[in-house]
């Protein structure tokens, strides 16, 4: 071995000075001969070079070689800069440990610690300290304590906890991960968070897109944007394009709905949506679900449009029993189905709806709620006591005409017609008193002005093919529309509807009045036509005008015609043999229904009967004109509407998802762990000040709803009073004519 001696180099001296030159050459030669054998398959050499530097020492620590280099010094390999205050080189190991402003320059990588070891022969860098910096071109930085850099292939790698800021201000952390400097690509494993535009995540992988500014999740993200909850078991996230897509497993929570897909295409700015392949919506303010394989979803204000194999489920429940234990009441859920080609939901606030919609949508619920037969009752009454009363004062003398008081004449009176004029100066001040007042009342007028009415109003519209299928009641039309503003679904075009399957319902147009998610009422109008099975042959039958269904418990049990009314009943014998058909004709019909059977019938003016024996009476003669008996078009079970499987509600588990904690952004990056945490409280608060806002609206809602509920008890307790009356009027358990009005003498 050599003896210690100090080497220095620098401009226009010759390194290693006092070593025989013959011996450098050859050195130098089997050096290189050496290397070249090494490395003759690789694209990067082994060889490393010490470009600049103050001072080397030579010494042997352990019986090896080392140089001691003092610098600035700085050290190229693999097209790699290695630069340091001090580094201490072991040269038959060919390792460099680095001390002191580390950095290591590699194209558009850069890293930065206190300390590092370059293993020569791995192509690898290993940076240990209190904070290792990764740098690249575009500004993303990464920060750590354990880095390990290959600078064959351009990839780090650390562990034991590390977080970046992207050079826009997006942070990623996990416990550990690598960076591909080739493709710019940061990726972290292991209880993964980030933060980009207002949206924490939270995965098990992420792979951050340095360039195109895109993250690609893994298995179990949860992503929070504001009110709303992603969940996906594949996602990725586009800064640029400012979209969240949901790949696999996907499912949306936001303030009143819940989505599922099998493709969500989530926009972080508006939270609207793009979905596809089973489609799946639950609105929980309208005890709905709705369904497809492509729609649109809007947040604010809510619209949800859906096509391809479109479905909608309106499920309730209704008290069935009281549960003898416990003494509380027992409730049945039921699901109505619609179905068709096309199917949009949407609200609107109250203050922007039409006002001429809302006055028709009142006029509606007006009719709606109007019992016909009560008010037909009420007038024949009142005929029949003013006729009473006629009849009374015919013979007697009329009374005298009450003495009218004559009109002042003031032309009669000229000294009124002088005391009618005003002072001009006292005219003037009553003008000026008059004006100051007007303002005034303006004034207040304007402070006092009402606030905007912001109840959301919902719209239902279904286009054509539309079936809908609930137990005991199924249908068919080509257009459905529902509004929450009367509460009333409207069919058109050829709708039918059969209730228990026994009773068939058809019209022009149909509509059905939901009261507490319950059926009420139907509205045949025009072409009315209800047709009730017997049997096999007999079908009780009813056409008028209009008609109109009474339900309770979603069972008819009356209904009224109104209108030009021919009916047609089959009367059976003691052994339930049906022997005779009664036709009859008049103004006005009421029928009561008890199991699904007609029994009672009430007739009202014109009244025309025919009883006929059913004895080989043809087929034809037992039908109305227009008999139409659709019961082969009648959905038989959901599944001819739809066989999805329908989600149940997630929220409870999406809830127990930790949120993040940005460990690592905390201890790398402070001042960003600081910003995260105003902002994710602001974002608390302001949801909690919307849920009271939300919470004082609602009470002053149900207090609204119940004044309805109350009107609408009061409006059926007076039906009900009504249809008291018209059992009084009965003359017996079968079919009767209660009036007929008395013919007027000619």
């Amino acid at each position: 071995m050599f003896p210690e001696r100090e080497i220095r180099t620098g401009k226009g001296k010759r390194a290693f000075r006092g070593i025989p030159s013959l011996f450098f050459f050859l050195a130098l030669l089997f050096f290189s001969a050496t290397a070249y054998s090494q490395d003759f398959t690789q694209d990067r050499d082994s060889l490393v070079r010490l470009i600049e530097a103050k001072s080397i020492k030579l010494t042997e620590i352990g019986g090896s070689p080392f140089r001691i280099v003092k610098g600035p010094a700085r050290f190229l390999h693999n097209n790699t800069y290695l630069l340091c205050d001090s580094a201490a080189w072991d040269v038959n190991a060919n390792t460099i440990d680095a001390m002191g402003h580390v950095q290591i320059i590699q194209q558009d990588t850069y890293l930065v610690s206190e300390f590092a070891t370059y293993l020569a022969d791995d192509n690898l860098v290993q940076f240990r300290g209190t904070e290792v910096k990764l740098y690249n071109k575009k500004g993303d930085q990464l920060k750590t304590r354990f880095l390990d850099y290959n600078t064959a292939d351009s990839v780090a790698t650390f562990y034991n906890g590390g977080a970046m800021r992207s050079s826009k201000g997006d942070i990623v952390e996990g416990l550990e991960g690598i960076y591909d400097s080739a493709e710019r690509m940061f990726m972290f494993n292991d209880d993964v968070y980030m933060y980009s535009d207002s949206i924490f995540l939270k995965s098990e992988m992420v792979e951050y897109y340095s360039v195109p500014e895109v993250a690609m999740f893994g298995e179990n993200t949860v992503a929070w944007k504001g009110r709303d909850t992603l969940f996906s078991n594949n996602m990725e996230y586009s800064a640029k394009s400012k979209t969240l897509v949901l790949k696999t497993d996907n499912y949306i929570a936001t303030q009143d709905q819940e989505l599922w897909a099998g493709w969500i295409d989530y926009h972080r700015e508006t939270g609207n949506a793009e979905l596809y392949d089973d489609v799946q919506v639950r609105d929980h303010a309208q005890s709905a679900i709705i369904m497809g394989d492509k729609g649109v979803y809007v947040q604010r204000p809510m619209l949800l449009y859906m096509t391809e194999n479109t479905c909608a489920g309106m499920y309730s429940e209704e008290k069935t029993g009281i549960d003898s234990l416990t003494n509380r009441p027992i409730y049945k859920r039921d699901t109505l189905f619609l179905a068709g080609d096309t199917l949009k939901m949407w609200q609107v606030p109250m203050h922007q709806v039409d006002s001429s919609e809302v006055t028709q949508a009142k006029q509606r619920r007006e009719l709606a709620d109007t019992d016909p037969m009560v008010e037909i009752n009420r007038q024949n009454k009142a005929y029949l006591d003013a006729y009473k009363r006629n009849k009374e004062l015919i013979g007697k003398p009329l009374p005298p005409k009450p003495k009218q008081n004559p009109e002042p004449n003031l032309q009669d009176n000229p000294d009124d017609t002088q005391s009618q004029k005003f002072d001009q100066a006292e005219l003037d001040r009553k003008f000026d008193r008059a004006d100051s007042l007007s303002r005034d009342s303006l004034n207040l007028a304007m402070d006092t002005i009402p606030p905007l009415d912001t109840t959301a109003v919902t719209f239902l519209s279904v286009f054509h093919k539309v079936k809908l299928y609930r137990s005991d009641l199924r249908g068919k039309c080509d257009s459905l529309i529902y509004t929450t503003l009367d509460s009333i679904a409207r069919f058109y075009r050829d709708p039918v509807l059969w209730n228990e399957e026994k009773t068939q319902f058809t019209a022009d147009s149909i509509q059905l009045s939901i009261r507490n998610n319950e059926i009420y009422k139907a509205n045949l109008i025009e072409n009315a036509f209800i047709i009730s099975q017997e049997d096999s042959i007999h079908f009780h039958q009813i056409k008028s005008t209009e008609m109109v269904a009474y339900f309770k418990d979603n069972d008819v049990y009356r209904f009224d015609a109104l209108g030009g009314v021919q009916a047609m009943f089959f009367l059976a014998e003691k052994d339930s043999v049906i022997t005779l058909m009664n036709q009859k004709e008049c103004r006005l019909l009421t029928a009561k229904i008890a199991n699904q059977t007609i029994e009672r019938v009430r007739y009202i003016e014109n009244v025309k009967s025919d009883v006929i024996p059913t004895y080989k009476l043809p087929i034809e003669k037992m039908r109305l004109r227009d008999f139409n008996w659709r019961q082969d078009q009648m959905p038989k079970t959901r599944n001819d509407l739809t066989s999805r499987k329908v989600h149940a509600s997630a929220r409870g588990s999406l809830a127990k998802k930790r949120f993040p904690t940005y460990d690592n952004t905390r201890i790398f990056f402070p001042e960003a762990y600081r910003d995260l945490l105003v902002l994710s409280r602001s974002i608390t608060s302001k949801i909690r000040e919307e849920d009271q806002a939300r919470l004082e609206k609602e009470h002053r809602e149900k207090g609204e709803q119940q004044r309805q509920m109350d009107e609408d008890a009061r409006r059926r307790a007076l039906d009900e009073e009504g249809r008291r009356q018209m059992e009084k009027d009965k003359d017996n358990d079968g079919p009767v004519m209660i009036y007929n009005k008395p013919e007027e003498k000619k």
